[in-house]
């Protein structure tokens, strides 16, 4: 296998920038109460999959999935059983529901932000999109020619650098249909990863990210985190602005429109004990038979 250009882009040095930004996983604690860990790199590996294959779902039990995703994760993989990579008629598929029915998919990956990354920290949102761009830019395979769908119609890689905005899921989407359709070698971005990581010393540690991709970019961006197809409260809750949009709510109270209709009154006199009472109101009592009126 000829070697591949370090920086190389592939599902693996993809998810290895991913994980770098997702949420915050539940302690050993937590785990040991019973409590579901959401936020991890197999459930992360499961959603992407089912963006290609809606119909995926990881096995049930055993550390089968853990030890696919670490595999993929560190490009040592390509596909297998549970990493359906080289499924043609899934691929095919979902290449032409990026290209017909886009904002469906969009969608999806939009929920992936929500779901597992950490969107309340702007950081760590900046390198991942800088850590993105710079990888694409610098992977010498990538023409400046290149297709990327961040819509239903592509862009160059040219143009797709030279923009002010982006919208992260979109750049993310774009990325991950390129890998499906254009990198299936995923093992091709090993060097990458031992590039990008300090060794573990020890058999079963993990490897250290040690890469500074990411951590600047020569151009002032900015972007959105997910699309405007989205719930707005998704939307605030990703930004981070979630309580700001409630104070909002309560600030401004509803405004109300159109003409307002007094109810009809009735109106009566009666005439009790040498004194006139006059009565208008929704309601007429009769006051001849009580002591105390206080309508």
């Amino acid at each position: 296998m000829k070697d591949a250009p370090v920086p190389y882009l592939c599902g693996g040095t993809f998810f290895v920038l991913l994980t770098e930004a997702k949420g915050k996983t539940l302690s050993r604690r937590q785990l040991r109460k019973r409590k579901t860990d959401i936020i991890s790199n197999k459930n992360m590996l499961e959603a992407l999959i089912q963006m290609m294959m809606p119909s995926f779902v990881q096995p049930p039990s055993g550390r089968t999935f853990d030890g696919d995703t670490t595999d993929y994760r560190s490009c040592k993989v390509s596909y297998g059983e549970n990493l359906p990579f080289d499924d043609e008629d899934e691929i095919r598929n979902f290449d032409n529901r990026i290209k017909t029915d886009y904002s469906s998919v969009l969608s999806c990956m939009d929920d992936f932000i929500v779901t597992f990354l950490k969107t309340d920290s702007e950081a760590k949102m900046d390198r991942l999109l800088y850590a993105l761009l710079t990888l694409i830019e610098e992977d010498e395979l990538i023409t400046p020619e290149t297709p990327f769908y961040l819509s239903s119609a592509p862009i160059e890689k040219k143009d797709l650098l030279a923009l002010d905005h982006y919208c992260l899921s979109a750049l993310l989407l774009g990325i991950w249909h390129f890998i499906i359709m254009n990198r299936p070698n995923n093992e091709k971005g090993r060097a990458t990863f031992e590039k990008w990581h300090k060794r573990a010393e020890e058999i079963g540690a993990r490897w250290k990210f040690v890469s500074t991709i990411g951590k600047s970019y020569p151009r002032e961006i900015d972007y959105d985190l997910i699309s405007d197809d989205v719930d707005s409260n998704a939307k605030n809750n990703a930004a981070g602005g979630a309580s700001e949009a409630i104070g909002t709510a309560y600030d401004e109270p509803e405004k109300i429109t159109g003409e307002i209709v007094d109810p009809p009154y009735i109106e009566k006199t009666i005439e009790k004990d040498g004194r006139t009472y006059n009565q208008k109101a929704e309601k007429i009592y009769n006051i001849e038979h009580i002591e105390n009126f206080y309508g």
